[in-house]
């Protein structure tokens, strides 16, 4: 009887560790329900909006979204002559953990009309990206220039949501 209840309480306690590791194992399960969290939440944070200038042909709009002092989601829209292309920013605990890029073509020159799309997804985790998602919806390896280019306009475009300033002129 010994030996039964010591068996059921080894088993007990591998699979609590098992399902406790396997939770922290995957940072991506983490970074999507962060991502629906912050959503579900949007309309209750405080909206800041802000013109972008040099950041595309046609312009385009930064809109941040605070709670309390932090900055849980930024949306950056560029717009060209052929299309236009927006970078949702999300954050928890200060730090960026996702990045979602979509580019978006005109039928025609300034027409409006989107004939096709492009997305990509970057997750982050301590300041690396961990994760990219690629327009074909294909696992591909992330790349230094991607994680320091984002990490870059996250930097940028925070500092500019929490300024009093209302344009965001490019530093490039």
């Amino acid at each position: 009887m010994k030996l039964i209840l010591n068996m059921i309480l080894v088993v007990f306690f591998f699979s609590c560790f098992g399902a406790a590791h396997a939770q922290k194992a995957d940072p991506v399960e983490s970074i999507r329900q962060h991502y629906t969290q912050i959503n579900s939440k949007v309309p209750s944070y405080r909206k800041v909006k802000k013109n972008l200038s040099g950041f595309s042909a046609e312009g385009g709009e930064l809109v941040a979204y605070f709670h309390g002092p932090s900055i849980m989601k930024m949306v950056a829209t560029f717009y060209g002559e052929t299309g236009r292309a927006t970078e949702e920013y999300y954050y928890w605990n200060g730090k960026l953990i996702f990045v979602f890029h979509q580019e978006s073509r005109y039928d025609k020159p300034l027409s409006g009309k989107v004939v096709g799309k492009k997305e990509n997804r970057y997750y982050f985790a301590d300041d690396k990206l961990i994760r990219w998602i690629d327009e074909n919806g294909k696992e591909t390896d992330p790349t230094e220039s991607a994680e320091r280019e984002y990490l870059k306009s996250s930097k940028e475009f925070s500092e500019a949501a929490r300024s009093k300033s209302k344009s965001v002129e490019s530093k490039q």
